[in-house]
């Protein structure tokens, strides 16, 4: 019968994704990635079908006639999309149950610097919530997230760290492996500058702020390496600092926190609620001078933050727990 099970005891899921580590990329969608992996060691087995949308728009059209050849040749449980497109890819096909998973821009808009919505951004927006409805259940990262879904079946988990990826270690040696200056105080960034939502030109004017009193601040721009890298540049890191206008639920506010690199975020995505009173790690408002005046008190302080201590549920293998119980969910187990 379409959609039952092929197997009694583990399930196979077909992955269709926009984001996942390519040649061109090695970071994009790692954290998807790691998450297939974490079901993977419960006994998940898993395909992906990755629409290259970045190389070619037209990839997404192409995708369409590649499911329908995967769904002949291979045996799925369900199919898992990642980001709001890839889930109308899966859903042009009723065979098999759809689990999708927004993960920021496609349900909250793609932003400009000056906190409006772009009209791309609406499209992403109107896009998501009518394909909500039409898949068996929605998976989000954020409680921000879960009240546009007002009528949908969704359930917010956020990705998961690899706390065993993402664990401390000495600043020093981590300094020496990348060839970074010992002696400087870097503010991490680990986004594309170019992409406005960022807001890496509030970061800038925060930073210019704050050397005024801290001279030896530099910002560490980080992009374009792969997933398993990003530890030792969180570690390397003085500090991190989140300005977004709009997030699912960052995630490399967890990678900080997981190697204990204070945090200095705007409300934004579950910042709020995961910092909460943390030592080392700070909410503060969305302007430049707010932001340098923790920079200052956090290269002063001089020490790391007690971030780590809070993560166990946002472990990768707890978050891939949530995720299998998700799948019984929409296969009706």
């Amino acid at each position: 019968m379409p959609g039952s099970p092929c197997v009694a005891t583990n399930y196979r899921v077909l992955v269709v994704t926009n984001m996942w580590p390519n040649d061109d990329d090695p970071s994009y969608g790692g954290f998807v990635q790691e998450q297939m992996e974490s079901l993977r060691r419960l006994g998940l087995d898993y395909d992906v079908l990755f629409i290259n949308g970045r190389a070619s728009r037209w990839n997404y059209v192409r995708a369409i006639k590649e499911l329908r050849r995967r769904l002949r040749g291979g045996c799925y449980d369900l199919i898992h999309a990642h980001f709001g497109l890839s889930g109308w890819i899966a859903r042009c096909q009723w065979r098999l149950p759809v689990v999708v998973t927004f993960h920021g821009d496609d349900l909250l808009g793609k932003f400009r610097r000056d906190g409006s919505i772009t009209p791309l951004g609406r499209l992403f927006q109107a896009s998501s919530l009518a394909l909500a409805p039409l898949v068996r259940v929605v998976i989000v990262q954020s409680r921000e997230m879960q009240r546009m879904l007002r009528f949908a079946t969704s359930c917010v988990i956020p990705c998961g760290i690899d706390l065993s990826l993402f664990r401390p270690m000495d600043q020093k040696q981590a300094r020496s492996c990348l060839n970074l200056d010992p002696e400087k105080k870097y503010v991490i960034f680990a986004y594309d500058p170019a992409e406005q939502r960022k807001r890496f030109d509030l970061i800038e004017r925060a930073v210019n702020v704050a050397r005024a009193s801290v001279p030896e601040i530099e910002i560490l721009t980080v992009r374009g390496k792969p997933h398993s890298e990003m530890s030792l540049y969180m570690n390397a890191a003085d500090v991190l600092i989140v300005a977004s206008e709009a997030e699912g639920g960052p995630l490399v506010t967890k990678e900080a926190m997981a190697v204990n690199l204070p945090v200095i975020s705007v409300p934004v995505g579950d910042a709020a609620e995961l910092i909460g009173d943390s030592e080392g790690n700070y909410i503060v408002a969305r302007t430049a001078e707010a932001i340098a005046e923790k920079v200052v008190e956090v290269c002063r302080r001089n020490s790391r933050s007690q971030g780590r201590e809070l993560l166990d549920p946002f472990s990768a293998a707890a978050t891939a727990r949530k995720v299998l119980d998700v799948y019984r969910r929409a296969l009706g187990a």
